[in-house]
């Protein structure tokens, strides 16, 4: 997508656009936590908390334009996998007498530890992170409804933003411990 707005500056995304509208301590700040936090929900809760109106999937094409993010559980999967491979290899080298017996015995105890291993990171990593994308949207949807209930009383609006960026801090920082 490409805009170009009143005053002739052109923006390659919908989020550039958004981000030119923000304070530039928020607009840095939004950019930082999107370099370092390894979740698009995480970022994409954060980013309705400063009034993102765009879709989630614009975010996300941005996120991974600008920023290089590892994806650990790809990793960690495709690990599993190769060791289930080599697995699979000394059994048929000890099998076919290529391996002595307990030699193979030591080395596919060791690989099967390791693997069983990587089975447990992966699913804590997919426990804890399945469990902070329900609590993060959880609170991204009661602060989203807030803002559309008070966002025609000015009285209301600057306590709520301020009341969901202490209730953001908080939820964020008891989620990421």
């Amino acid at each position: 997508m490409t805009t170009t707005t009143k005053k002739s500056k052109v923006y390659l995304t919908f989020v550039d656009q958004w981000l030119d509208t923000l304070p530039a301590s928020e607009s840095e700040e939004f950019k930082e936590f999107a370099e370092y936090t390894p979740s698009i929900i995480e970022i994409w809760v954060y980013s309705g908390i400063l009034g993102y109106p765009g879709t989630f999937n614009d975010l996300s094409r941005w996120v991974k334009m600008k920023y290089k993010k590892l994806n650990r559980r790809e990793i960690l999967n495709s690990e599993i996998a190769a060791l289930h491979s080599d697995i699979q290899e000394l059994r048929m080298a000890v099998t076919s007498g290529e391996i002595k017996g307990d030699n193979g015995a030591a080395r596919l105890a060791a690989l099967e530890k390791e693997l069983r291993s990587h089975i447990e990171v992966s699913e804590r990593i997919n426990r804890s992170t399945d469990k902070r994308g329900l609590i993060l949207a959880g609170a991204d949807r009661v602060m989203r409804e807030l803002t559309n209930i008070f966002k025609d009383d000015p009285q209301f609006s600057e306590p709520i933003d301020n009341a969901m960026n202490a209730v953001w801090a908080k939820v964020y920082s008891e989620v990421s411990n």
